[in-house]
This record gives structure tokens, sequence and C-alpha cells, in this order.
């Protein structure tokens, strides 16, 4: 296989591609299968759309055999007086009863409620006519009869079955005086059933018959008799015309269409998974076809890309180790095609200069954050020393001698700390003893003008803190925070939560407004240079030190108090 070094990457692919090329046949297997698919489609519909109509068909039928007799028993009426041939028209509607089996009764019935004839003889009076639909939609239209949805007919002593009522207004004679009448035909559903059952959609295929106003007639599945059938539901959104739709999780084809004497629209689901077998097969033995002849070609193709692939590999994988652990590690050696062994020397020397780049910026930014940070350190008030000797002198003057000495002693400890042997970094053990004195010697200054406490979780005592941190904070709150009219308490915490290190200084003063306090967080993260070594001088310390992690959060409420919070990582190492 060493003549496979010599060529190039273009050569590797052009002999790969002719291998390859096999996949054609997949691909021609692929368009055989779809166009088959296509015509499976074709013919599932047509298949569908003509059960549909067939049942269309039939229930039209039935449908016009009631007209038919409906229509005879209008011309009927009209050819007899009522106050003179009562008893023939009776015999009328008494036959037109018998000759449909479906047809349970024929009535007759005035404007005004009354039953005026009735194949019935058990037919009584009701006084609530006004009350069914029935009846209102026959006054509404003359011209045309009027179906009514499956309801249990409560005008006539037997109402336990279900019907569904046929309303027209007619004419009728009454000693040669012509009236209008309603004419109500009472038919059975067994015969909607009837057709329903006769029909095979396969298996889970139903039919839904809806009233033009989206009601249901009919449905040969019990799930549509409540509110959760999708069946209705795709009828009502497919009005005529078909669509493949999902039906409890079974494919189906639904076809709606409308019977033109009712305005009913009956929708069919025609069950397509059963007629799908022979896809199933034809898929299966492509799919035979298609895995021998991948496997052929995935072994000759794996033998030549190997050759470009493995030193490729080798590339990729040097360079996610320096992506992932930031490292740069010795120049790479790889074997295979001219055009790698090109394309990793390159990379070597593209190290070395990063490398080297690298540690040139590496060192500007050590030295700039260390001088930076420094700057910020050192940032003290000389107005602070100045006070505090003058306060000394004042109390020695005063022959106030122990409060000299603990003012001294104090302020030892406070430059002690302050100085650090030029440490940017201590324990929070430290920083809080460094506060401790600050506050001494303020509370002896301002002569016992304000009061303070310390609440601290002794586990944080030997975290890390960035020096002098805590000083401004407090220094904030004496001069800003304290009521000259009012004691003052100032509450220094420190505690851990969530893997973060929390300093908190606390004063019972003015508080700051919501105005206030954005106008300080936008001095806080301004890049201008001003004056101030207060907040903005604290922040900038800890972005510096720990970056995004540490946050510096003001919490105030009006003549209540105010909390100045400090978080940083517990963990955090020098950025």
């Amino acid at each position: 296989m060493k003549i496979f070094r010599e060529f190039s990457i273009k050569q590797n692919i052009v002999i790969a591609m002719m291998t390859i090329s096999i996949i054609v046949i997949l691909l021609s297997s692929f368009a055989y299968y779809f166009i088959f698919n296509s015509s499976m489609n074709d013919i599932v519909e047509s298949s569908s759309k003509e059960i549909n109509k067939q049942i269309i068909f039939n229930y039209e039928n039935y449908i016009n055999d009631v007209l038919n007799t409906a229509r005879q028993i209008q011309k009927d009426t009209i050819r007899y007086d009522i106050a003179t041939s009562k008893s023939e028209l009776q015999d009328i509607y008494n036959k037109s009863v018998k000759v449909n089996e479906n047809t349970i009764s024929i009535v007759l019935l005035g404007l005004d409620g009354n039953i005026i004839l009735s194949s019935d003889n058990d037919a009584s009076q009701n006084t609530y006519l006004e009350e069914k639909d029935w009846f209102e939609n026959a006054l509404l239209d003359y011209s045309i009869f009027y179906f009514s949805s499956p309801h249990t007919q409560n005008v006539f002593r037997d109402g336990s079955s279900k019907v569904i009522s046929v309303s027209k207004v007619i004419s009728y004679i009454v000693n040669g005086e012509k009236r209008n009448a309603v004419l109500l035909i009472d038919i059975s559903t067994e015969m909607i059933v009837d057709l329903s059952d006769h029909t095979n959609l396969g298996e889970g295929g139903h039919i839904v018959i809806l009233n033009d106003d989206d009601s249901l007639i009919y449905s040969s599945i019990a799930s549509c008799y409540n509110d959760t059938c999708e069946s209705i539901s795709i009828a009502k959104e497919i009005i005529i015309g078909g669509s493949y739709v999902i039906v409890d999780d079974i494919k189906m084809y639904a076809s709606v269409n409308t019977l033109n004497a009712t305005r009913w629209r009956i929708a069919t689901f025609s069950n397509v998974e059963i007629l799908n077998s022979s896809r199933t097969n034809m898929f299966i033995i492509l799919s035979l076809i298609m895995i021998v002849t991948v496997s052929v070609v995935f072994y000759f193709a794996n033998i030549i890309t190997r050759r470009i692939t493995s030193p490729l590999n080798k590339l990729n994988k040097h360079m996610l180790e320096i992506q992932e652990n930031g490292e740069l590690y010795s120049p790479l050696k790889v074997e295979g095609q001219k055009e790698i062994i090109y394309l990793s020397k390159a990379f070597n020397n593209m190290i070395v200069e990063i490398r080297r780049l690298m540690e040139r910026v590496l060192r500007e930014q050590k030295e700039k954050r260390k001088t930076e940070f420094i700057a910020l350190q050192t940032q003290i008030n000389p107005h602070f020393l100045y006070n505090t000797l003058d306060s000394i002198i004042w109390l020695s003057e005063n022959k106030m001698n122990e409060q000299v000495v603990e003012m001294i002693v104090a302020l030892s400890k406070y430059f002690r700390t302050s100085i650090s042997q030029g440490k940017t970094i201590i324990t929070a053990e430290e920083e809080l003893e460094h506060a401790r004195n600050y506050l001494l010697i303020q509370k002896i200054r301002y002569s016992s003008k304000f009061d303070y406490a310390f609440e601290i979780d002794e586990e944080i005592l030997k975290v890390n803190a960035v020096k002098l941190i805590l000083q401004p904070l407090i220094e904030n709150a004496i001069y800003h925070g304290i009521s000259s009219d009012e004691d003052g308490i100032i509450i220094i915490k420190a505690y851990q939560s969530d893997g973060l290190m929390v300093f908190e200084v606390e004063n019972n003063g003015y508080g700051l407004t919501e105005s206030q306090i954005e106008d300080i967080y936008l001095n806080m993260k301004s890049k201008i240079k001003n004056t101030s070594i207060g907040l903005k001088n604290i922040y900038q310390r800890l972005k510096l030190y720990y970056g995004d992690t540490a946050n510096l959060e003001i919490i105030s409420e009006l003549d209540e108090k105010t909390i100045v919070r400090l978080t940083y990582p517990m963990k955090a190492q020098v950025k």
C-alpha cells in the first residue's frame, strides 16, 4: 500500500468516489420505492374516496326514500278536506308508516301545537312544541324539509327509542279553507347504523356524520359521543375532501362529503396501515439490498480512506487536546500523503509562534495586573492618619491615657495589616481584625457616637481575602450612614453560602433610594478615572482578582438600614 503515499488527497478521493459510485444503485432503489409509495398513496386515496362515495350514495338513497314518502304525504294531505274526509287521510298516514319499516310515526301538527292527524293512535297533545328544534326550524323556512339531530321524541308517550325528526310546513284543507301545519315524520336511527355496519373501513375504521351546525348525528364508534373525539375535530377541519390523519395512533385516510338533501357531512376514516403491508415488504427487500451494497462499499472505501483520515484524525486529536487543556504540546509528527505532512509542519510552526506570543502577552498582562492591583490597594486616605493623630493628641492633653494607649495599639495593628509585608491577599481573619481595629479607632474619635458588632462564621477565618476591602465600606457607613442625632449601629458579617465567601457591612442609618443605588452602580462599573477610593476601588480589585464571579451588591431600606454585600468564590485562583 506504499503507492498510496505518493498520491495526493485529491487522487485518493477520486479513487474512493469511483468505488462509492455503487451507491447509485441505492439511490435507484430509493427512487423506485418512493415511486411505488406514491402510487400506493394514490390507490389508498382513490379507494377511500370511492368507499366514501358509495356510503354517500347509500345514505342519499335512504334519505330520498324518506323525502319521497314525505312529498307524497304532502300531496295527499292537500287533496282531502279534513272536516269531511279525515278517515281517508288517516288511513293514508297509517299505510305510509307501514310502507317503510324505519318510519316510526307521521303526525300533522297545527301551528298552535295541537295534533291534527297522527299515525299513532296513542299520540297526546303537547303544549311545548315551540321548544322543539324540529318545530322551530320548520317554521323558519317553509320550502325545505328539516332533518334534526338524533333525539328521544317525547311528543308521544312512547319515547324510548332515538329518532330523527323530518319536519316541514305544508298546507291542508278544513271546510274548504286552506291552512298551514307542520308535517312531522319520525324515522328510526337503526337504518343509519345498518348502513354503517355494512361498510368495511378496516380495523379501527369508522364513520362520523355531522349536521350542518357541526353537531353529531351519528358515529360508528362510542368514543365520539364525548367531548374528546379526535374524528369530530378532524371532520370539522376538512369540511370537504380528504387527508391523511392519525386517529388513536392509527394512520387513516379521512374523506368528507355532504348529503345534498340534508346538508349532513359524512366523514369516513379508512385504516390505511393494512394497505401498506405491500409497501412494508418492498421496503424490507430494498433495505436488504441496501445493507449488502453498503457493506461492500464500506469495506473497500474504508481501506482507501484510512490512508487519508488516520493522519488527519491524529492532527485533529492534537488540536482538541490543545483546545481543552489550554496547553501547547510538543511538535506533532504524522505520516501520510504529502499534503498532510505539509499541513502538520505548518501546524508545528504555528504552535511555536503562538507559544512565543502567549508567553509575551502573559508576562505583559501579569505585570499590568500587578501594577493595577497594587495601585488600587494602596489608595489609603491620608486624612484618616492625620485625624487619628489629632485625636491621640487631644486625648493626651485631656489626660485620657488609657484611650491614648488603646488608640495607638489599634493604629499600630491597623497599619501592620495594611502593610502585610507587601502581600495583596491575606486571610479573612486578618481582614476582620483590620476592620475591628479601624472601628475601635473611629469609635474613640467620635466619642462612641456609634456601636458595632461582628457576626462571624468561624469556618471562614482561614479563607483568603483581598486586603483592605472592608475598611472603605465601614468608612462609608460611619460618614454617610450614621445619623447625627441617633445612636448608630454597624454590623459586620462574614459567612459562606453556596461555595461563596460573603462579607456584609450593615448600618441603621438614612438608607439609599433606588436612583442613588443605580448611580453608585454606574460609578463602580465606569472606566472613567476619578478620585473616589470607596466602593469603586473595592469593586475593581475584586474583579481584577476573581473576575466575573465576584460581585458587590447594595441593599437599602430608607430610614431603616443599608447593607453592602461582597461575594467571591472561596477557592478561586488568581486570574
